[in-house]
């Protein structure tokens, strides 16, 4: 479900680019420290960027050290340090990440949740330590997430309400403590978490469609499935807008006391071009019916 808030050179410009980078190598060494070595391979693009906004908010500078590490041995790169939000963030995706795929194990018994449950299994127990309250919270938001897809709800907003509370708490931690803060941030991580869900289900769509799998747009669904694809691109068009267009109205509210550019052209931009990449795709997709009967050779 993530992978979508996504940032690049050409979108960032160098010198924003070059900052992103650093937050990432940051929340890649957090996690090795705070979690475990194999954690790392949980990190992503989504949780850097929880980490960036709430680093945005606090009055720490943003510090950097050149380092080398595995991934990248012969040349060295600036990597964020001395962030308490680093270490939040680590523990936030990792435990995401494990009861994302402990959801998919017990949904599918799927192997591949399994075997990265397998390797996460150490790195979440030192975050779960950490943050009990939070890894609580989520296994509940999940477990409700799940029953909901289970039973085949039909209602959208039953559904992303589960998935986009589990966002408000991530971007409001405790350790940030004034309240006209905290409420534009947790406004901004309910609308995003809405907005992901969303989007994640119109990419999955022709998948979910020929598989059987739960989408909130195709349960109880029967009829021409193109023509219905068009009267749903335009109607969840605006609901996507509507809900980016909440989340950017939110960080309009807070005072960013670093990466305000960073932030602002993933927000207005990077999000925006993905999410209309995706309806792009959908759009000039054609889903192939499977066959059956004579056909195919069934009997």
């Amino acid at each position: 479900m993530f992978g979508y808030v996504t940032a690049s050179q050409e979108q960032l410009g160098e010198e924003n680019f070059e900052i992103f980078c650093a937050y990432y190598c940051g929340l890649c060494r957090a996690m090795g420290k705070c979690c475990s070595q194999a954690s790392r391979l949980s990190l992503s693009y989504d949780i850097n960027f929880l980490a960036i906004m709430l680093s945005s908010v606090t009055d720490s500078k943003l510090k950097t050290r050149e380092k080398r590490c595995v991934v990248h041995p012969i040349k060295k790169r600036k990597s964020a340090v001395g962030d308490t939000v680093l270490d939040y963030s680590a523990c936030m995706g990792v435990l995401l990440s494990y009861l994302k795929m402990a959801d998919d194990w017990h949904d599918d018994k799927s192997p591949k949740a399994l075997l990265a449950m397998l390797v996460l299994r150490g790195g979440v127990r030192r975050a779960r330590r950490q943050y009990p309250r939070e890894y609580l919270y989520i296994r509940q938001m999940l477990c409700d997430l799940s029953a909901l897809e289970k039973e085949g709800c039909t209602e959208l907003d039953r559904v992303c309400d589960c998935f986009a509370k589990i966002l408000e708490k991530l971007f409001a931690p405790e350790f940030i403590t004034e309240d006209n803060v905290r409420r534009p941030l947790a406004w901004f991580g309910y609308n995003l978490g809405r907005w992901i869900y969303v989007i994640d289900a119109i990419n999955d769509l022709d998948e979910d469609y020929k598989s059987g799998a739960y989408n909130p747009f195709l349960a109880g669904f029967s009829g021409d499935l193109e023509m219905y694809k068009r009267e749903l691109l335009k109607n969840q068009s605006m609901t996507l807008t509507m809900a980016l267009n909440n989340a950017s109205g939110a960080f309009d509210l807070l005072e960013p006391n670093k990466n305000r550019d960073l932030l602002h052209k993933i927000i207005y931009g990077s999000l925006y071009i993905k999410q209309n990449t995706i309806l792009n795709k959908l759009n000039a997709s054609k889903t192939q019916i499977p066959k059956t009967g004579e056909d195919d050779g069934s009997l």
